[in-house]
């Protein structure tokens, strides 16, 4: 099949730009405590809005494992437990904080091991399907803070 460059180019012109664009959000500090093999790991960032709308998070997606989801910890009966959120609002202007103990990533069937100092690629999805590439580094887990 044969295409002329005007087709191709017409083509290419109308995929929609939501498409393309990122999401405003500034991410820093992103890691991720070592795990042993084969074990699910978790997602931990400051995430920072840098525009004048509110952003929902409703996915996140990583190459290195099955599949990503967002989780809170809840007290549930006198027992902390893992719930998965649908979205996570990162109000406009603000900065929303995943740490151990609340808000994280669960980051659920790894597809191989991983180290210390490895980096982790994950990609966040917000409810226009924009999506934020960012990479986590595998730390240890000693010495972090817990969320209060």
């Amino acid at each position: 099949m044969q295409f002329r460059l005007p087709t191709l180019l017409c083509a290419l012109l109308s995929v929609p730009m939501v498409a393309l664009a990122e999401i405003p959000l500034t991410v820093t500090d992103a890691w991720t405590p070592e795990a042993p093999p084969g074990r699910m790991m978790a997602g931990f960032m400051q995430v920072h809005n840098d525009s004048e709308e509110d952003i929902a998070l409703v996915d996140a997606a990583s190459p290195r494992f099955g599949h990503v989801e967002i989780h809170t910890m809840v007290m549930d009966e006198g027992v902390m437990r893992m719930r998965r959120l649908d979205e996570l609002v990162i109000p406009a202007g603000e900065t929303v904080e995943l740490r151990p103990g609340g808000l994280h990533l669960m980051l659920i069937d790894p597809q191989g091991r991983f180290s210390l100092g490895d980096r982790i690629e994950v990609d966040l999805i917000d409810s226009e399907g924009r999506r934020l590439g960012i990479e986590s580094e595998v730390r240890s887990r000693a010495n972090q803070p817990m969320a209060n």
